[in-house]
């Protein structure tokens, strides 16, 4: 959980200083970082995480829920649209969700951003036996759009979520089927 907490305190101030105010930034640090908040994740197995190396130091982690776990996800701590929970419940295909997908700063401009959305799409392919869909969030101002879509992803919907403190999360739901 620590490298995690290292690895995230580098990456997501990085992502997301331009986009946020620096008191949402700390917020939803310490609500989806804090050590409590991980401990919770890893031990309600609502997400798996997974580590990434380069010359043997962590850069980077992505975090991946299973179907099953998928609306218990969508709705701890946030008030979930309807559309969201519609793009779950009548998926025709079990759909997996990539919640993270971070790198540290220190590491990126070497491939390994998409090594990892690659290793995310293993993983999901690897745990389900039929045809699937992984989906992400991604702020709308997010540039990391690009990334995905480059990568063959493609924007199924928008989503407004309301946090604590009236923080808002407005972010395009992404999606890839894996087979």
């Amino acid at each position: 959980m620590s490298t995690i907490r290292q690895i995230a305190a580098k990456a997501f101030p990085a992502t997301y200083a331009s986009i946020l105010s620096t008191e949402q930034l700390e917020w939803m640090f310490d609500w989806m970082y804090s050590e409590q908040a991980l401990t919770t994740d890893i031990s309600n197995n609502t997400q798996r995480f997974y580590l990434a190396f380069w010359m043997k130091k962590p850069c980077g982690y992505i975090s991946i829920s299973t179907p099953s776990k998928e609306l218990h996800t969508s709705s701890k701590n946030v008030h979930a649209s309807a559309s969201d929970l519609d793009i779950i419940q009548s998926a025709e295909l079990p759909i997996y969700k990539l919640n993270k997908i971070y790198l540290s700063p220190d590491f990126q401009g070497k491939g390994l951003g998409r090594r990892l959305w690659e290793e995310a799409v293993a993983i999901v392919r690897g745990m389900s036996k039929e045809p699937c869909r992984m989906i992400l969030q991604v702020n709308r101002h997010n540039l990391a759009r690009n990334f995905y879509e480059h990568l063959g992803m493609t924007c199924i919907a928008e989503e407004d979520f309301v946090l604590e403190h009236g923080y808002e999360m407005n972010d395009y739901v992404m999606a890839i089927d894996v087979k």
